[in-house]
């Protein structure tokens, strides 16, 4: 009975983690377009002379296709400790699921009034 359970995936399904992953989010200055961005841990972030990590990037928003330069300084348990941003602005996790909620809640109210006319 293991054997099936493990085979068909018995009981609650488990949430992925990505433990190779850091994200970060962003918001472009010209058009507010948010982005999510993975870097990989082995092979986007540059080792630093602080012991921590630094990460290079050019982000490009799916709206307006202007540049947003980034570099992230990371300590050695991969947070944040300091930051350049041109062309847009940081976000928190929470701001950016706050900010594609609400779009997402918006973008259904306004099909629903579309669909009532």
């Amino acid at each position: 009975m293991g054997f099936l359970k493990k085979l068909f995936g018995g009981g609650a399904p488990k949430k992925y983690v990505d433990t190779q992953g850091v994200y970060f989010y962003v918001e472009c200055a010209n058009c507010g377009a948010r982005v999510r961005v993975r870097a990989d841990k082995q092979h986007d972030l540059q080792n630093s002379e602080d012991g921590g990590y630094e990460w290079h990037k050019t982000i490009v928003d799916s709206r307006c296709f202007r540049r947003i330069q980034t570099v992230v300084q990371l300590d050695a348990a991969y947070q944040m400790t300091s930051h350049e941003i041109s062309g847009g602005r940081f976000l928190s996790e929470d701001e950016y699921l706050a900010a594609e909620a609400a779009a997402a809640k918006a973008k259904a109210e306004a099909a629903e009034a579309g669909a009532a006319e």
